[in-house]
């Protein structure tokens, strides 16, 4: 989806890297908790953002690349022969595998060789994570405060346009699979909301400052509208005909 929104708004340069990695960055652990307020299934989302995660340093590599070739366009210079460089898949690999995978196996090792010291780490530790990835947003968007300014409305439309589109295939897909209605809404959640915290780093470290503006907006974007759609569902039931076993009527 984010390939077809660069190609159609012919966006360039790092903005068009920028949209791109939101596209390939993993789903947001967000998402697990909003799942829960949204009367979704939690342990179906937070086995997909953990299958999501784990994958991740061979998923985002390989989408990356056949993004950069699909994209082989000489007109985009600079920017698409960054992304296309080999050195940046390995890079974004090991990133991924010391920053996000590492972390995970660990902390579920420790939790389970500390159970006394579990709950209190759930509660302090994801504080301490959401204050780290703000103060680097905020880095980046002081960094590149002049170029905010001239932000071309349009970015701002795919970012919004790559949200909405993710959670309309989650809930398409989650319905072709015949999913409950639960399920559907984890589902959604988790492919909407992608993990722009992830995605703002990653585009810093790989792709400059002004690739990471793109995700950096894309966080508070999809939190905006992942807490209206939970809050939305929150209202509403989640049986349906299929989940609740109702027989059809008679039509005599």
């Amino acid at each position: 989806m984010a390939y077809l929104c660069v190609v159609v708004s012919g966006v360039e340069g790092s903005l068009m890297i920028g949209i791109i990695v939101v596209g390939c960055v993993p789903g947001a652990m967000a998402s697990n908790v909003l799942t829960l307020n949204a009367k979704g299934n939690p342990s179906y989302s937070v086995s997909l953002t953990a299958t999501a995660t784990l994958i991740s340093p061979l998923a985002v590599p390989l989408a990356l690349g056949t993004i950069a070739w699909l994209l082989r366009d000489p007109s985009q210079g600079e920017a698409l022969s960054k992304l296309a460089q080999p050195g940046v898949y390995w890079k974004s690999a090991e990133a991924l595998l010391y920053r996000v995978v590492c972390p995970v196996i660990i902390g579920h090792l420790l939790g389970r060789v500390f159970h006394r010291w579990e709950k209190q780490a759930g509660r302090i530790f994801p504080e301490i994570a959401n204050l780290a990835i703000l103060l680097i947003i905020a880095a980046i968007v002081a960094k590149n405060r002049e170029n905010l300014d001239h932000l071309p409305v349009i970015i701002f439309c795919l970012l919004l346009v790559l949200n909405l589109g993710g959670y309309l295939a989650g809930y398409l897909g989650g319905s072709l699979m015949r999913l409950s209605e639960p399920m559907k809404r984890a589902l959604t959640l988790e492919v909407g909301m992608q993990n722009a915290g992830l995605g703002t780093v990653l585009a810093a470290d790989l792709f400059g400052a002004e690739a990471a503006i793109a995700p950096a907006c894309y966080t508070f974007g999809c939190m905006l509208t992942g807490t209206v759609l939970a809050r939305y569902w929150s209202t509403r039931g989640t049986e349906t005909a299929d989940d609740s076993g109702a027989e059809p009527a008679d039509d005599a």
